[in-house]
């Protein structure tokens, strides 16, 4: 059961509660419905709160008409809380005014809905046919609609929405797809605008009423510029909300991004403080084993180019920021444009995307090495997951000498080192390199391990060495389908036939 609490002003949705269950009112019938839909048309309604059916206190009873309609306003939200779709459905059928139906804070009952994970009763809104502003857009994922209301009005990407935040807040708090979108029409990863909850979008993560969508979401905002250790209303953390929310995969992501267990809020409470006051026995059991979970670290990315001299990142704001985006966007896959940007403006080397992603990470990440080498020529930096992607295996070796806590270095958007050896290639020497360095071979992101990626690509030398090595074949990933997947029917769904046989091989068919 989901249950709420205040802070701010704003009602969030958390994780379980600790003690007893709240009780639910009862839903409705269509002919209590019918019966209330009666009663508002004669002014005789019932003041919101008292029990249906019961007749109403003395001059509890509408007065008039307007009363009585404000009275089946708060019915039908009560309704879209509850997700009781056929008292939504029969409150519409009698008055199709109530879709754009508002609450006390100006949310609309799309985005109660929505927050509430009653996407049933979203759906039932959404075909009503209500003209959705910025927050509801994000929701629906009409992204025609979000680019409109952006390009009308940019500086709504940074403005406060009834929901809590700008937009890629609702984006997180919904259910987290397609922040890249988002980001790239403005909105701030970290931005807590006046008059909103206080909470930043990856704080807003933990409070989505899907663990899931909260989980993928968290990680799509704390990959992409989102900082886990911003400031937050009443004091409160990242990793304070993954505990409000009572869910271990969100603790280990916040302590995996470098959350401050010395953190507290505003009643002096640390992390681990709260988990031991909600009861919640687990979550104090995994915090008090925090120096177990690795942090990711970025350490290389913008150490040194590949003739290991140190690099110095340049400002160049004097260089148009869609000139920047495009170098990034088009480093994932386009040799000629790169060629000719690179050209014009050696400078963009230096170029960050909107998801905080140098260019040269951008080739990195997708194994376009003719690109990587472009980026490398002009003095951009080699990282240990770049190197792996190009194959210079001498360099990543160089780099872990150096400093072997880079083992657990990550990519852009969480991309974990042990997918490069896929990512550059079917190379086992990179794998067997990053094992000898003490390489977890489960490296997960969103729970897709090397295996997920090498199945994926049809890598059937690294599949065979992974397997070899004792490789989880039951692991679940969410990254590249939603519904989650193993390593075997990620192959089956990519149609890579030379994993498949090697699956075979070992005797696995599922």
């Amino acid at each position: 059961m989901r249950s709420t609490f205040e802070t701010e002003g704003d009602t969030v949705m958390t994780g379980k509660t600790a003690g007893a269950p709240r009780a639910k009112p009862a839903k409705m019938d269509r002919r209590t419905v019918l019966a209330l839909l009666g009663a508002a048309s004669t002014g005789s309604l019932v003041g919101p709160g008292l029990a249906l059916g019961a007749p109403p206190a003395p001059g509890e009873s509408g007065a008039d008409g307007a009363s009585a309609s404000r009275d089946l306003g708060h019915l039908f939200l009560r309704a879209v809380r509850e997700g009781d779709l056929p008292a939504v459905l029969a409150m519409l059928d009698a008055d199709a005014t109530l879709a754009s139906e508002k609450d006390d804070s100006g949310r609309s009952a799309y985005i109660l809905a929505r927050l509430g994970g009653h996407r049933d009763v979203a759906s039932a809104l959404f075909e009503r046919g209500i003209e959705l502003d910025i927050a509801e857009a994000v929701l629906a994922g009409d992204w025609d609609r979000v680019d409109e209301l952006a390009a009308d009005n940019p500086a709504i990407m940074n403005e406060a929405h009834p929901i809590g935040g700008n937009p890629l807040y609702a984006s997180a708090i919904g259910g987290g797809v397609r922040m890249f979108h988002i980001r790239k029409l403005g909105a701030d990863s970290n931005g807590r605008p006046e008059g909103g909850s206080g909470f930043t979008p990856a704080r807003a993560a933990m409070n989505c009423a899907d663990p899931l969508d909260a989980w993928l979401g968290a990680i799509d905002v704390l990959s992409n510029g989102g900082d886990v250790n911003a400031p937050q209303a009443g004091g409160d953390t990242v990793l304070h909300g993954a505990v409000r929310a009572r869910d271990q995969r969100l603790v280990r992501l916040a302590m995996r991004k470098g959350a401050d267990l010395s953190a507290r809020d505003i009643a002096g409470r640390t992390a681990t403080d709260l988990a031991g006051g909600l009861a919640w026995a687990a979550g104090a059991e995994l915090l008090s084993r925090h120096a177990e979970v690795p942090r990711d670290n970025r350490g290389s990315r913008l150490a040194f180019t590949a003739d290991r001299v140190p690099f110095s990142l340049q400002n160049i704001d004097d260089v148009p920021r869609d000139l920047q985006g495009e170098t990034t966007s088009m480093s994932h896959f386009n040799v000629p444009r790169v060629r000719e940007l690179l050209a014009r403006e050696p400078r963009l080397i230096h170029s960050f995307s909107t998801d905080a992603e140098l260019a040269i990470e951008a080739c990195g990440h997708t194994g376009q090495r003719d690109i990587i080498r472009m980026h490398l020529e002009l003095g951009a930096p080699l990282s240990l997951p770049t190197a792996i992607s190009l194959g210079d295996l001498e360099h990543a070796r160089w780099l872990l000498e150096r400093d072997p806590t880079l083992i657990h270095e990550r990519g852009p958007h969480d991309f974990p080192l042990m997918w490069y050896p896929a990512i550059g290639g079917d190379s086992v020497e990179a794998l067997e390199l990053l094992l000898e360095f003490g390489a977890d071979i489960e490296q997960d992101s969103a729970g897709e391990t090397l295996l997920h990626r090498a199945a994926a690509r049809n890598r059937s030398a690294l599949v065979h060495r992974l397997l070899q090595q004792g490789g989880d074949t039951t692991a679940v990933g969410y990254r590249q389908f939603r519904d989650g997947r193993t390593p075997h029917s990620v192959a089956v769904a990519r149609k890579s036939e030379d994993v498949l046989a090697v699956f075979r091989e070992f005797g696995i068919d599922a």
